[in-house]
């Protein structure tokens, strides 16, 4: 069948397609890493909240710390997320539209849901009458926007689609469930993110300086576990979804273009030296400057599965016949005034994190600022 893509936008792109590619990259690399915290943080999180209530005092304190985070975590994963997808619109509004089209209802879902997760993660940071429960409900709804994210983002680059789901249905409330691509990917991304969520609690345990020293070494270990786990896993899920590939797509990252197999091949053996930096960490007794080499190699792992997956969506989009707008007029002006407020915005967020590591202990002197 041939696919149906919409015609050319009768406006012009407001900035080279390099630019607006680079764009894309760095903000969704943003977005991914706090997004990673966000689902990745809440699923440990729940699982820590449970733990406790077996009496167990460190999952308590995790339990505690991860609350008192997510909020900051959650703000910076949705002002990052706006950036990313403004940029996806500029180079991929045409089926980018007509995928969030077909599911509309599933799409417009995600702000309430969003909204009652937020709301959701401040009660349990001021522990809220009611919270207890709360961190369940918070790591169910972001692996349900997971799930609706990924299926759009699967079916914008099936456009050979389009036209049989709309014609199945075209009130909104398709999803797109028959893709063989969608289970694995959405697999991925959440154990991507249950392993990110792992080095969070890493990073926290480290620069946090709240607890007593055997709790701080107790959650990087236990963080640690989690990153080795869900990274062992995921190679798991990373072939299954190799496999699910189209095969012209698949030849091209095992060989046959040079430069997608190179950052594949780089990503793979990044994530393997990761997962043997933390592991080395969790059994030293002086673990932190290897937990910052494996943190480094981490946040090169994602940055370099990022560049894989945009290689995979490109390809896949040009295999069905999409071309990108050709008709350039820049907006300098807007484009320069984008640039310094995405600056401002990341180091807002890092003023914010760094403010909650250097936040007192529950319990010592100035804590009652921040505690309820």
């Amino acid at each position: 069948m041939t696919p149906v893509i919409p015609a050319l936008d009768p406006l012009p792109l407001p900035a080279p397609l390099w630019l607006l590619w680079a764009l894309l990259m760095l903000t969704f690399t943003l977005h991914v890493l706090a997004m990673n915290l966000v689902l990745g943080g809440s699923v440990v999180a729940a699982v820590s909240v449970w733990k406790a209530r077996r009496g167990d005092p460190n999952h308590k304190e995790l339990s505690r710390l991860v609350g008192k985070s997510m909020p900051v975590a959650i703000s910076a994963t949705v002002t990052l997320g706006v950036a990313a997808l403004l940029f996806l619109q500029a180079l991929y509004g045409r089926v980018f539209f007509t995928s969030s089209a077909l599911m509309a209802w599933w799409w417009f879902a995600v702000v309430p849901l969003v909204i009652v997760a937020y709301y959701s993660a401040y009660a349990v940071a001021f522990h809220t009458r009611g919270s207890s429960a709360l961190p369940y409900a918070i790591a169910a709804i972001f692996l349900a926007i997971a799930f609706v994210y990924t299926n759009n983002m699967t079916l914008m680059v099936r456009p050979e689609a389009f036209r049989e789901m709309y014609a199945t249905s075209g009130r909104g409330l398709t999803l797109h469930l028959a893709d063989r691509m969608l289970l694995p990917r959405f697999l991925h991304m959440v154990a991507g993110a249950i392993a990110i969520g792992g080095l969070g609690v890493v990073a926290l345990a480290l620069l946090r300086r709240a607890g007593t020293a055997d709790f701080r070494m107790w959650a990087s270990r236990y963080g640690s576990r989690w990153f080795a786990h869900a990274t062992i896993v995921n190679v798991a899920v990373g072939v299954w979804l190799l496999g699910s590939l189209p095969v012209d797509t698949l030849l091209q990252l095992i060989g046959r273009n040079a430069v997608a197999s190179a950052v594949l091949a780089a990503g793979i053996l990044s994530a393997g030296a990761t997962v043997a930096a933390i592991l080395a960490a969790a059994r030293s007794g002086r673990p932190g400057r290897m937990f910052a080499v494996g943190i480094g190699a981490g946040l090169a792992t994602l940055a370099l599965m990022i560049l894989t997956r945009d290689f995979m969506r490109r390809t896949l989009l040009a295999a069905a016949g999409f071309e990108p707008a050709r008709w350039i007029a820049p907006q300098w002006g807007p484009i320069a005034i984008f640039g310094v407020l995405l600056i401002v915005a990341v180091l807002l967020t890092a003023w914010m994190v760094a403010t909650l590591v250097r936040a007192p202990a529950p319990g010592s002197v100035g804590s009652e600022v921040l505690e309820p």
